[in-house]
């Protein structure tokens, strides 16, 4: 009789892997400089509008993180996050910034799951300074994950857009990412909202991949980068998501943009 019952015990326990297993995914955030590249790094990218954008590199550098989610900043238009979408035959949405002053760029959530909705909420506004976030339910295994890609404005030191970010989110209970460029050092005053309701991944995991994450400057044009002058992160919700590794994306693709995209693999918790 003991023999049987631990026949039946190996069977299912080779049976498959449990609902937390199959849910493993790959999330990475990239401000992608509208695919003008690291060259010129005093350029702005409203510039994009007007010159010729290379998206190959950057289609590299994403393909190389074999990510299941991507959320990209500095996208400019809905045609540009197509064309990156289909060259990668990933699904995606997109949001503008602004139908005035920032409708020219914006923000894209990329999957090879399926986007189950999406919207976009204003968190600043006037010339220059427009912005809003991009919200993705992405059904991964038999759960639906919340994914916020938020690129925050560099000149707006009051921390209002993070705040208005944190408000829209402060509601929801289940599996939470919010990922992007946050222009917000880590020991900034304005991110302090962000790191009470959710966790940086770089804090979860211990190992070297996390730690050069966390201490890697997101800009390499300063001559002598200053440690821990990082702007873009992936925050989650621990209590949902099991977050096994953290990286920087391979140093071979790091020209395609100014920004180092920011790689985690993590799990659904079970329920």
């Amino acid at each position: 009789m003991l023999r049987v019952v631990l026949l039946i015990a190996l069977m299912l326990g080779s049976a498959g892997p449990t609902i937390a297993e199959a849910a493993s995914f790959t999330v990475m955030t990239y401000n992608m400089r509208a695919g003008l590249g690291s060259a010129e790094p005093d350029r702005n990218p409203i510039e994009a509008r007007g010159s010729k954008q290379n998206l190959k590199p950057v289609v590299a550098a994403i393909r190389s993180a074999d990510a299941d989610v991507i959320a990209l900043q500095e996208v400019v238009g809905e045609s540009q996050a197509r064309e990156i979408a289909t060259a990668l035959r990933m699904t995606h949405v997109y949001a503008r910034h602004g139908a005035t002053h920032g409708n020219w760029w914006g923000l894209a959530i990329l999957s090879r799951h399926k986007i189950v909705s999406h919207h976009a909420d204003g968190t600043s506004s006037g010339r220059g300074n427009t912005r809003s976030d991009l919200t993705a339910v992405i059904r991964i295994g038999d759960r639906n994950v919340t994914v916020v890609n938020v690129h925050t404005d560099k000149d707006l030191k009051d921390g209002a857009p993070i705040k208005r970010s944190l408000e829209r989110i402060s509601s929801i209970e289940g599996p939470l990412i919010v990922l992007g460029d946050f222009n917000a050092r880590p020991k900034s005053e304005r991110i302090a909202p962000i790191r009470a309701r959710l966790t940086d991944v770089t804090a979860i995991v211990a190992a070297k991949g996390a730690s050069e994450a966390a201490r890697h400057p997101t800009f390499m044009r300063q001559s002598q980068p200053v440690p821990g002058a990082r702007i873009d992160y992936v925050f989650v919700d621990p209590k949902f998501l099991d977050v096994r590794e953290v990286r920087l994306l391979d140093r071979t693709h790091w020209p395609a943009s100014d920004h180092i995209g920011v790689i985690a693999v993590m799990a659904l918790r079970a329920p």
